[in-house]
């Protein structure tokens, strides 16, 4: 269907200036269109926007429809009083919502001329109001679709130019009724509509500030996604001997006698990840399903089995998300990544990475990163789930990205328990509409699953071996009432070459490092937040290195925890909730160098405010005596967390 047919020559009509030069309206739809097209083409768009269209009852010939109003979305600078501010460099008058307004009557036309169903004139309607906001931020439909009496005049100007419409006046006026009886209409409410109306404003506003920076500063953007070469050249380093401490060409080589392995036959720390990582793949590849739960405890590979496993998606997905809620985990990541993945495609997105380029146009490298314009992103949760929820143009920019990708989310027990109902539906529907396949892993993997009653959506491949007795290397053990925190520590440095002592805020990690600083024949240090991160980078490496007869001791806060490849003798952990204790428990005999070591658990009395509104909190005060007796285990305690979070959802 056709909106946009011009009676009078509008070849004089302009949209940018740029000092002395001017581009035409014209030349604005073809960048837009040209850039919309790759966008859709890279990313295989057309099948996902005719499944959500199918899927709310509209006919997919209606994309061509929506595509027009993408590539038309400034015809509201086609207004004589936009034009003269324009060529005088002042201009006084919107144009986003003048188009929206000039689209909507083009619509209320076709739908007059029985050109349209009711239904179809509705959804139309209701998505090009992101046309009113593609300069600003999203707002709800019902704050849009008001009749702005101002801008009358400027839709009847407009209209001067559609060949389509006889009766400007009148169809303006029915266009005005129209709106009346809209606001009075429960409008769409549906996940689909949200997640394609998503999907259309960041098509339109990507595709608009790409067309307009190729006028404005001659940069013109090639949309970057996975394509055969690059699968090509990350298979090829996957199976590299030369890349230091790759061993997935031993687990290929040895693939079917690793998946086939007895428990019992398996005796070391290597061979036990290596048999992990052909277990879960081997459910991998038979498996149907697009969204996947595995958990790998401490130490078990985690990050070289989603390597693996991503490798087995490269022929269908577009791009990879590896979201990560700690920056020490991505930078460890991202480093390991960078061994098989080429520089040039893979990026990081956070507050703390620069990406540094030879690159002499700096406006391209911006819009490189804006547009995270890299087949593989590494990113913050925070930085992730902003394309989701989030309604400011920038974080909508990268939306479309989500579609026909994978995201890998680590280490996601460090998420409030109060969203895992969100996340878990989020899971669900952006498997479903955009072809997102989903990898979630964990050393201590809440169930999400429990909260969406959308059958089996799911596949655990979790291997059989988790509880293998390499991975029993540390008993927790509380410390005895005769036994002062400080005395124990100096018992156990005379027995142990590298202790570690975590507790639950910075303050109490230098009250411990001040004590104990002159009281051992030793080293000590400091690891916590304030730490600058080349220095945090220098100690840890200096600490996996170390051989010295004299022992060391780190006290550190939670920046220990997740991620930190240290392996320590034996440890202390300042009382807290289950999560992070089984994450502090991961850097003591993490490499199953002892037949068995102890982390020592001690009540300092802060983490009932530390994680004062946490459901978690409340539970673990329910069943301390049972955690201190060894009766209630990480899964009952995940459980009893899900149960009461389902109470208060029901409520």
């Amino acid at each position: 269907m056709k909106l946009f047919m011009f009676s009078k020559n509008i070849d004089n009509k302009m949209a940018h200036k740029n000092g002395m030069y001017f581009e035409t309206f014209y030349e604005h739809v073809e960048k837009t269109e040209k850039y919309l097209e790759r966008i859709i083409d890279k990313f295989d768009l057309e099948r996902i926007l005719g499944n959500l269209f199918s899927e709310i009852g509209i006919d997919s010939s209606h994309i061509q429809t929506i595509k027009e109003i993408i590539k038309y979305h400034d015809i509201g600078k086609l207004t004589d009083e936009f034009q003269e501010g324009l060529i005088k460099g002042k201009i006084k008058v919107t144009h986003s919502d003048v188009g929206f307004y000039t689209i909507a009557t083009l619509l209320t036309d076709k739908l007059l001329s029985e050109n349209l169903k009711k239904d179809e004139f509705l959804f139309l309607f209701f998505l090009s109001t992101v046309v009113s906001r593609h300069h600003s931020v999203l707002f709800d439909i019902d704050k849009v679709i008001t009749w702005n009496e101002n801008k009358e005049k400027f839709v009847k100007d407009i209209l001067e130019n559609i060949e389509t419409i006889n009766d400007k006046g009148e169809i303006v006026k029915k266009t005005k009724q129209v709106f009346e009886k809209i606001k009075q209409l429960k409008i769409y409410k549906k996940i689909e509509f949200y997640i394609l109306y998503k999907l259309i404003n960041s098509l339109l506003i990507t595709s608009d500030y790409l067309a307009t920076l190729e006028f404005m500063k001659g940069v013109e953007i090639s949309i970057n996604a996975i394509d055969k070469t690059l699968k090509k050249a990350i298979l090829e380093n996957i199976s590299s001997r030369n890349i230091e401490g790759n061993f997935n060409p031993y687990i290929d080589e040895n693939f079917d006698r690793l998946k086939a392995m007895k428990k019992e036959n398996i005796s070391d720390i290597n061979t036990l990840r290596s048999v992990m990582a052909a277990r879960v793949e081997e459910k991998f590849k038979n498996s149907n399903k697009k969204v996947f739960f595995i958990e790998i405890p401490t130490g078990g590979g985690k990050t070289n089995i989603s390597l693996r496993l991503i490798s087995r998606l490269l022929e269908n997905k577009k791009k990879v998300f590896y979201v990560i809620p700690f920056i020490n985990i991505i930078e460890q990541n991202f480093e390991y990544f960078s061994k098989f993945i080429p520089k040039e495609h893979i990026t990081r997105y956070d507050h703390k990475y620069l990406n540094v380029t030879d690159d002499e146009n700096k406006e391209k490298t911006f819009t490189q990163m804006l547009f995270l314009n890299f087949p593989f992103v590494f990113s913050t949760h925070v930085g992730f789930f902003d394309m989701f929820f989030r309604n400011g143009k920038s974080d909508n920019f990268n939306f479309y990205q989500l579609a026909n990708s994978v995201v890998v989310l680590d280490e996601v027990q460090a998420y409030n328990p109060k969203f895992w109902n969100t996340l878990s539906n989020l899971f669900y529907y952006l498997s479903k509409y955009l072809n997102t396949t989903i990898i979630i892993m964990s050393a201590t993997l809440p169930d999400f699953t429990k909260f969406v009653d959308k059958g089996s959506f799911v596949e655990d491949l979790s291997p059989d071996v988790v509880e293998h007795k390499i991975f029993n290397r540390v008993n927790t053990l509380f410390l005895k009432e005769n036994h002062t925190f400080e005395e124990k520590v100096l018992e156990e440095i005379n027995e142990s070459k590298k202790v570690l002592i975590v507790v639950n805020t910075v303050k109490k990690s230098y009250e411990i490092y001040e004590n104990l600083e002159d009281k051992i024949n030793g080293e000590i240090y400091l690891l916590n937040s304030t730490l600058l991160d080349i220095r945090k980078k220098e100690l840890i490496d200096y600490i996996k290195s170390y051989d010295k007869e004299k022992p060391l001791i780190l006290v550190s806060t939670q920046s220990i925890e997740a991620g930190v490849d240290l392996d320590f003798d034996v440890g202390f952990r300042a009382f807290s909730i289950l999560d992070s204790i089984i994450q502090t428990m991961g850097r003591v005999n993490r490499n199953a160098r002892l037949s068995r070591a102890t982390l020592y658990l001690f009540d300092d009395g802060m983490w009932k405010k530390i994680y004062g509104s946490d459901v978690r909190k409340k539970i673990l005060e329910e069943n301390f005596s049972k955690f201190k007796n060894g009766s209630l285990t990480l899964k009952d305690f995940y459980m009893l967390t899900i149960e009461n979070l389902k109470k208060k959802i029901n409520k």
